[in-house]
């Protein structure tokens, strides 16, 4: 009687204990690396091996009338128990002790295969139930056998522990180390007293406590934590390379341009024509000065006094406001079907800005007022840019349209106007449809900075520069060429998309993420060589064919450099290059997608390779 109630007490209380820790494991959640998949898996046999040991050790006991047939398959149920309980082990010691992957994978298969024979085994093999006063004994080949694989199993960890002797100190060999005295222990105790066998539940049930604090088992919730926080890094530097590639291309337009004027003044016939080519110069030479000191020195930011109103708004309300009331003026100019408008955003932005809201609006609907205003037919486009630097952040708009222009001139008179503002004069404004030296008077009194580009009948560039505040909610937030992160970041697919085409980037990052990716997008093309380098890692790249100063095929040949480099590259074309596309495939490209069917091109490559 003392025998059984033993067993009870210590079993049940075993039983506790698994269950209690496998409520623990399974509530939190958790990454899924090859130490938690283990657990679980082993947990899952600790239950079944605690609870059939435990109806088992009660039904073969006297106090029960002896079912021969429910005694034999619950002995064979223990027994796979054992066999799968002996197989994880195994397994998660070979994974520990080889460090060549491709070894373990074979390794395992072999383990697999024994696994699922044995249990078949036991499942054949035959159970011998001897029954007398003091209870039922469970004998036969069965037993045996899984007797015999539990010891090669054993056998089997501490030749993987010996194989990685360096590591002895690691606290993942603990269980082993247990498992090897405990284990040696209860075989001295059974031998001298066998109605004692009923310690060895609990000893299992205890090697998996421990398990579970010497696994890598790393907290969710950090994890999340530093991969947002990786997703914010990856993104500001992408915003930053990108902006700085596309503000160098924009840079070179007016450098080029001073030196053919500086050809073609040395050519000109007469005063006039001189004259004429010098305000072309000067022009020029103010767009190359804004770019690089009000758009590029960032640095600036630190010093530069805000002069704003220090009012809280919403940033994407602002973007929405100003595309809502354009569309009305359009509609009201009775134009709306004539001109086509866009607001597109080319970088991360925060959520919150502190600023002089009101005349913020104010000044670009006016700009939008006058390109309406001079434009019958076409288009007028607002680009937005952004860059933040601590806690400024510096809005960049571009309006651009195809409307009448104004002639060098009049463009060189309205910025070279040092004009002011008086502060009265400048509360008391409230127009939507203020004209541009005005305007111009305004965003000067915010601390800004305008540049305007334009020729008689080939349309005008206006570029705003205005540092604002960043707000209380420091959130990046989405826009239209980057992808906000989410919780399911980590389990997504990544493609990596080169094009020096904002346009063209953004909307092969939408169809992508279509198909449950997440695209990572950059305008730069040796930012996919730089990437590949550090370490990231891509199950796909896209590459534009023609894209400068980097080409697809430049690109690719650089990646290919790289040692074990096995990305599938895919390269976009032109239909007219579609008869080469065999060259391409032949040089190294995965595949080839066509520019003028791309959302069907890339449906085809997502379910093809990605």
């Amino acid at each position: 009687m003392g025998s059984i109630l033993g067993f009870l007490l210590i079993n049940i209380y075993a039983f506790l204990i698994i269950i209690s820790t496998s409520i623990i494991f399974f509530r939190k959640k958790r990454s899924k690396q090859f130490e938690d998949e283990t657990y679980k898996n082993f947990l899952i046999a600790n239950v079944f091996i605690s609870l059939s040991g435990l109806v088992l050790g009660l039904v073969v006991t006297p106090s029960f009338n002896f079912n021969i047939i429910f005694i034999k398959v619950l002995n064979k149920l223990y027994l796979i128990c054992l066999i799968l309980w002996i197989s994880i082990m195994t397994n998660y010691f070979m994974h520990v002790s080889i460090k060549d992957k491709i070894n373990e994978v074979k390794s395992r298969k072999v383990f697999n295969i024994l696994e699922i024979a044995s249990v078949l085994l036991i499942l054949i093999l035959p159970i011998t139930v001897d029954v007398s006063d003091s209870g039922a004994v469970a004998g036969g080949p069965a037993i045996m056998f899984t007797y015999t694989m539990f010891a090669s199993g054993f056998i089997a960890q501490i030749i993987f522990l010996l194989l990685n002797h360096k590591n002895l100190k690691d606290k993942k060999y603990i269980p082993l180390y247990l498992l090897i005295v405990l284990g040696s222990l209860v075989v001295v105790i059974i031998m001298l007293n066998p109605s004692l066998n009923y310690i060895i539940n609990p000893i299992f049930i205890f090697i998996a406590f421990i398990m579970f604090h010497t696994i890598e088992n790393p907290d969710m919730q950090m994890i999340d934590t530093l991969l947002r926080n990786k997703e914010l890094v990856e993104q500001t530097v992408n915003d930053k390379s990108n902006f700085l590639f596309k503000v160098s291309q924009e840079m070179k337009v007016p450098v080029k341009d001073i030196m053919e004027n500086v050809k073609a003044y040395r050519n000109a016939k007469n005063m006039t024509e001189r004259n004429h080519i010098l305000q072309l110069i000067e022009q020029d030479a103010n767009n190359a000065y804004f770019i690089i000191n009000d758009i590029t020195n960032i640095s600036s930011t630190d010093f530069k006094k805000l002069k704003m109103q220090d009012t809280e708004y919403i940033t994407k309300k602002l973007f929405v406001d100003i595309e809502t009331n354009t569309k009305n003026k359009l509609s009201v100019e009775g134009k709306d079907e004539d001109i086509k408008f866009s607001l597109k955003t080319f970088n991360s932005y925060p959520e919150k800005l502190c600023g002089d809201y009101i005349k913020l609006r104010q000044v670009l609907l006016s700009i939008i007022s006058n390109s309406i205003k001079y434009t019958e037919k076409g288009f007028i486009d607002v680009d937005v840019d952004t860059l933040v630097r601590y806690d400024t952040c510096r809005m960049i708009f571009t309006i651009k349209d195809s409307g009448k222009g104004m002639n060098i001139s009049k463009v060189n008179e309205l910025l070279s106007s040092n004009e002011e503002m008086s502060l009265e004069e400048f509360e008391k404004i409230d127009s939507l449809d203020l004209e541009l030296p005005v305007v111009i008077k305004i965003i000067k009194m915010l601390g800004g900075s305008i540049s305007i580009k334009s020729e008689g009948d080939k349309g005008t560039i206006v570029v705003v520069v205005i540092d604002q505040k960043v707000g209380k909610t420091k959130n990046v937030i989405e826009n239209s060429t980057t992808k906000k992160y989410s919780n399911t970041v980590k389990s997504k697919k990544r493609v990596l998309i080169a094009s020096d085409i904002a346009e063209e980037l953004e909307k092969e990052g939408r169809l992508f993420s279509k198909y449950d990716l997440d695209p990572v997008l950059t305008l730069v093309g040796k930012d996919v060589i730089d990437k590949v380098k550090s370490g990231d890692t891509y199950d796909a790249i896209v590459l534009k064919d023609e894209m400068k100063p980097d080409s697809g095929y430049t690109i690719l040949k650089e990646l290919q450099k790289i040692k074990k480099f096995d990305i599938p590259v895919i390269i976009t074309i032109k239909k007219d290059k579609e008869f080469i596309k065999e060259h391409f495939i032949e040089d190294g490209f995965k595949d080839c997608i066509l520019e003028e069917n791309i959302e069907e091109e890339i449906k085809r490559v997502c379910e093809k390779y990605i």
